[in-house]
């Protein structure tokens, strides 16, 4: 947390307290005065900053992997069927059981049936972002896009934007220099020529952006060019040059002391820390991990993007965000307005089903879900009716639409009640019935899990205040 940033909270608490007193009758700013330690003391604010940290409610997790799948799930042909209804609704899947008596799921999820213990399918899911950036910047921040901005299918990303939950918890609960905060992969989403907001920062600024990782993990030459050192560049150059960059930063800091400057400071001194220590580089390596182990979770883009994600989270990284399934090439995505059958059984559901039944046996083998919060999620689901249409987009008697009014997401890990369903949609699976789900109501619940309060203040670049998220915890998950 930057002093910049640490001093509107600290003053606007003073100002609120001026009528109280301390020892021996003087003010608070009199008993500062007199020991000498001035108001604005980085050191003050630094250990007042801490204990703020230090007084929401106990953390019960220690980090987040969030799989977002990009497009929207169609939850009537996956984890919300209605076996039941006319052709028009039930559409070509059949459900099959799974590891948990009378929790079905679709049949062509087989390796995840098995695995459906250690899931909660919350299936009351809602918002009301009919376009894809509004919804996933409602999605992956928790804030409706109309409090910030006009609602657009083009809606860029923007420095007002409210941060993605990975953001903030780069602000509360960062991690040692030697490894991110804060990771997504394996590519950034754009609708058209605008990047999706949602996946940064945002207000809280730059320092706190994903480290991104652009790149198929799945590639034979894979790695992460931002920790590739050349072979004789030893540390002790790198230290020579991070000397001589701190040279370089002191000069320009006395012609411009701009936040941009500070942030760029925060980039070099953390990206000199990731060059130069082991533990970053060797948790961004696959090839540690066996063949079988690679090979259960699929040698595709998704398979080992979700592995690799593991392997951070593992390393103590506090979140972790995949992006799939689009494909770079075919440009595919969960967007099934066209096709949604044969899309689905063939190039979407089967690497889901690989790597997230891998995921979930891989991390409970391994301990992980006790202090993981696993979010496999989209920015909203489909039509319940096949060709309907309510977005602005083409549809055809092939697909599904755009559909926020009630959708399924699954959550498992950080003590959640797994093998269990949460919430309900109603007879055909238009809106929730029981226990509605904001999206909101979710990233409440996740900052709570990590022992952040989730209606604390942030601050934007110009110092104005602002909510962290509405919404509240839900009860009953946990």
């Amino acid at each position: 947390m930057s002093s910049s940033g640490f001093r509107v909270e600290v003053m606007t608490q003073q100002q609120k307290r001026t009528d109280r007193q301390v020892t021996l009758g003087q003010s608070r700013r009199d008993f500062l005065s007199a020991t000498g330690v001035s108001v604005l003391s980085p050191a003050l604010l630094d250990i007042l900053g801490r204990r703020a940290m230090a007084t929401g409610p106990a953390a019960r997790i220690k980090s987040c992997l969030i799989l977002f799948q990009a497009g929207g799930v169609s939850q009537t042909d996956t984890f919300d069927m209605r076996p039941d209804a006319d052709d028009s609704i039930r559409g070509e899947f059949r459900p099959i059981e799974s590891s948990v008596p009378g929790m079905t799921v679709c049949e062509h999820l087989p390796l995840l049936a098995r695995q459906m213990d250690k899931v909660c399918v919350v299936r009351s899911m809602h918002h009301r972002m009919l376009c894809h950036n509004p919804a996933c910047y409602c999605a992956l921040s928790g804030r409706a896009v109309g409090e910030s901005k006009a609602v657009s299918s083009q809606t860029p990303a923007t420095r007002e934007d409210y941060p993605h939950f990975g953001a903030a918890l780069a602000k509360f609960r960062p991690t040692p220099p030697d490894m991110p905060s804060f990771v997504s992969m394996p590519f950034t989403l754009y609708n058209g020529p605008a990047m999706t907001p949602g996946q940064h920062a945002g207000l809280l600024g730059s320092h706190y952006d994903p480290f991104l990782i652009d790149q198929d993990p799945s590639a034979d030459d894979f790695r992460v060019d931002e920790l590739a050192t050349r072979e004789k560049l030893d540390r002790g150059r790198y230290q020579q040059r991070r000397s001589l960059l701190q040279s370089l930063d002191d000069d320009l800091r006395t012609i411009d002391k701009s936040q941009a400057v500070q942030n760029m400071d925060a980039y070099y001194q953390r990206a000199f820390s990731l060059l130069t220590t082991p533990l970053a580089r060797e948790a961004f390596d696959l090839t540690k991990e066996p063949d079988r182990l690679r090979d259960r979770y699929g040698r595709h883009l998704v398979g080992q993007s979700t592995l690799l994600a593991r392997r951070l989270i593992e390393a103590g990284v506090p979140c972790v965000t995949v992006y799939s399934p689009v494909q770079r090439i075919e440009g595919v995505s969960w967007d099934t307005h066209r096709d949604n059958f044969p899309l689905l059984k063939t190039t979407l559901l089967p690497p889901a089903d690989q790597s997230f039944s891998a995921l979930l046996d891989d991390m409970d083998q391994r301990g992980l879900l006790d202090e993981t919060l696993v979010i496999w999620m989209g920015e909203f689901g489909r039509t319940p009716k096949i060709g309907y249409t309510q977005s602005n987009n083409t549809n055809n008697s092939t697909g599904r639409d755009h559909h926020p009014h009630c959708y399924t997401i699954l959550l498992a890990g950080a003590g959640v009640k797994a093998g269990s369903y949460f919430g309900r949609s109603d007879k055909d699976g238009w809106y929730p019935s029981e226990n509605p789900v904001h999206t909101g109501d979710l990233g409440a619940t996740v900052y709570d899990a990590f022992g952040i309060d989730p209606h604390q203040e942030i601050h934007d670049r110009f110092g104005r205040p602002h909510r962290l998220i509405e919404g509240q915890p839900v009860p009953g998950l946990f």
